[in-house]
């Protein structure tokens, strides 16, 4: 008899956060951390035993009219490279995780802060003349 698997399909997480000026993007990318926070909170409980490999953290940033949108996307590597574009910013988990380990990586502060470095610095790059700050 065949284990069932409570595998999710990637993108595990796909969310995005819409703003219209440069002043409300780290608003944006903390609203997109607490979400994707929650969103994994609510699943590690079921897939608890469930592993995924090389798994990452994807963030770019769009002009979509006269607002940015931001997408935060969480997959394993080898869906993120024929899905995202060429220019998203990643952070990896090397290796095999489970949906509630990365859950608790994420609510590291240095975790936090490298992903809202991330975040600015991709949107820096595209969308400004100034480039990275860092």
């Amino acid at each position: 008899m065949k284990t069932l698997s409570y595998r999710l399909p990637m993108p595990i997480v796909d969310i995005d956060q819409s703003f219209a000026t440069v002043a409300q993007l780290e608003d944006a990318l903390a609203s997109l951390h607490k979400r994707m926070v929650w969103f994994l909170y609510t699943r590690s409980a079921v897939e608890v035993d469930e592993e995924y490999s090389d798994l990452g953290v994807y963030v770019w940033t769009v002009k979509v009219d006269d607002e940015y949108v931001t997408h935060v996307e969480l997959a394993e590597h080898r869906h993120a490279l024929s899905h995202y574009p060429e220019d998203a910013t990643r952070l990896a988990f090397e290796g095999t995780w489970t949906l509630r380990r990365v859950e608790e990586a994420i609510k590291d502060d240095n975790w936090i802060a490298a992903f809202l470095v991330m975040g600015v610095d991709h949107f820096l790059g595209k969308h400004t003349d100034e480039g990275s700050i860092h």
